[in-house]
């Protein structure tokens, strides 16, 4: 994040009317924090995210949250056919989302975040603090510098959310 100046320039035109979102996001970023945006369906949650990794030349990986994202979704899973091949190898791993963003310092945004069930959320919490993730018969995934977690959610949608641990906050 070295030309924070040049990469505020070329999002202000990228993304109009979102001056103090982009302050704010690059700030969090650049102290090497964890983002939750709220705010209601198409007010450029994304497209703000988007861009920002754009500009900052690093990786994104969007997950949908929903009551269907399970932890195996999320962190990804061996290949039963090559298991039965190959046995439990690294390479017979085939990575979700947070183990992209994790390997590659990548931008992880997960959209209506309090729509995740529980249990993924916990893992997610766990990366946030430990900046690594354990996954049984591979080994630990140290987070890459850039990794970060983006959450967005609607605040004004109480209709098949729950209550979002502080931990998140």
């Amino acid at each position: 994040m070295s030309d924070l100046r040049g990469v505020r320039q070329r999002l202000r035109a990228r993304v109009v009317g979102r001056e103090r979102e982009v302050e704010l996001v690059l700030a969090a970023l650049d102290a090497g924090r964890h983002i939750v945006i709220e705010g209601p369906p198409g007010t450029g949650k994304s497209t703000l995210l988007r861009a920002v990794a754009h500009e900052l030349g690093i990786g994104f990986e969007f997950v949908e949250g929903n009551a269907e994202l399970t932890p195996a979704r999320l962190v990804g899973h061996f290949d039963p056919a090559r298991v039965l091949d190959e046995g439990y190898a690294a390479d017979v791993f085939v990575d979700g989302p947070l183990t992209t963003a994790l390997r590659e310092g990548a931008l992880l945004y997960v959209e209506e975040i309090n729509r995740v069930p529980e249990e993924t959320l916990n893992v997610l919490i766990t990366v946030m603090s430990e900046r690594e993730l354990h996954v049984p018969r591979l080994d630990r995934i140290a987070a890459a510098d850039g990794f970060r977690l983006v959450a967005a959610m609607n605040p004004f949608d109480a209709v098949g959310t729950a209550r979002i641990s502080s931990a998140i906050y």
